[in-house]
């Protein structure tokens, strides 16, 4: 009977140590692989054009950068061989550099979306040099279940330095509501769990938290 005993205990204990291990061990590779650098084409990353958005549109953003129509594939089909979990792509990719809301709440006080295109133009931001940071995601619960967003995160001093600019025309011009050049954080989404891409910005990024691999 003790033989018996000890042979169930130690089957009991087998059985935790697969039920809790074997999940364990998969989410430790899924996080590992995530975290080995991403690979791009380097000719990809220099070929942005700026595009103004219609304000009635869908989308968070009024004004983007869009990029070569190679860069995001790129990165999401790498995305998909890590994950190995269904993710959509933007219907458009796109850098948001000015976002609806901003245009909405201030900027469309002194700006048409014209002028504001004129002004990122003249700063350079289609010749610039937009450097990778890192692939970054976000995770937030959502009925039960867990939304997902991948991002690049770039960095740019001329980025920094348009809206700069873009603060200084409208306030000369007269604006007096507010507008922070400093709110937008200049990321590409590559995947999301859902098609609500929109539903993501304002978008918060915490690159200490955020960031999961380097770009290569």
């Amino acid at each position: 009977m003790v033989v018996m005993r000890k042979k169930a205990w130690l089957k009991i204990g087998v059985g935790a140590v697969l039920v809790i291990g074997v999940p364990w061990l998969f989410l430790q590779t899924i996080q590992n692989t995530i975290a080995e650098p991403y690979s791009v084409d380097a000719a990809a990353l220099t070929e942005w054009t700026l595009q103004i958005h219609e304000t009635h549109t869908p989308g968070p953003a009024l004004m983007t950068l869009v990029p070569s129509n190679r860069l995001v594939p790129q990165l999401f089909q790498q995305v998909f061989r890590r994950t190995m979990e269904s993710f959509s792509t933007p219907a458009q990719a796109g850098m948001p550099v000015v976002l609806q809301s901003e245009f909405m709440m201030s900027l469309q006080d002194v700006f048409v979306p014209a002028e504001i295109l004129a002004i990122a133009q003249v700063a350079g931001l289609e010749g610039a040099h937009f450097e990778p940071v890192c692939m970054a995601v976000k995770r937030e619960p959502s009925g039960g279940n867990t939304r997902q967003l991948f991002f690049v995160v770039f960095e740019a001093s001329v980025f920094q330095e348009f809206r700069q600019e873009l603060t200084r025309r409208y306030r000369e011009a007269g604006g007096v509501r507010p507008f922070d050049p400093s709110a937008l954080e200049l990321v590409l989404p590559i995947a999301a769990s859902d098609t609500n891409f929109t539903a993501w910005w304002p978008l918060a990024v915490d690159r200490e938290d955020d960031c999961r691999a380097p770009i290569n």
